[in-house]
């Protein structure tokens, strides 16, 4: 399993930050949060999919292995999760492309955020994001 520690982020650093209010928003922040993180890590992108009603995101190759990876970001203090019903898709269109099926389950969290306090993040807040890793779907 691929993992990395928890980085943090202004919000105000692009304008797909502005409002993770939005699901859409927050979804967004997540492909891009695991995508730079597979470049860092040697990974090359062939197709990266920012729909979140997609079933798959990124499709990605390192030392000839072709990973299919399934990503979905939630506000705290909710984990992005996936379904059974997608995770047989996952797998089924990992097969069809000779891909090792993945999943990446990641969290937006406000710095500032007490147990208390639940969803969304005000505009220009500090962040984190919690992620723990990239494991096979199986």
């Amino acid at each position: 399993m691929l993992s990395n520690e928890n980085l943090t982020y202004n919000n105000k650093m692009s304008d797909i930050y502005k409002n993770l209010n939005s699901k859409q928003n927050i979804h967004k922040l997540g492909i891009n949060y695991i995508s730079n993180f597979l470049e860092q890590a040697g990974f090359t992108i062939h197709e990266l999919v920012k729909s979140p009603d997609h079933h798959l995101q990124l499709l990605v190759e390192v030392s000839d292995k072709s990973m299919l990876i399934a990503v979905r970001t939630a506000s705290y203090p909710n984990i992005g999760s996936i379904d059974k019903k997608t995770k047989k898709r996952l797998i089924k269109e990992a097969e069809q492309l000779n891909a090792i099926p993945h999943f990446a389950g990641l969290t937006i969290k406000p710095l500032e955020a007490s147990d208390t306090e639940l969803y969304g993040l005000p505009e220009g807040e500090k962040f984190e994001v919690i992620f723990s890793g990239i494991s096979v779907v199986r």
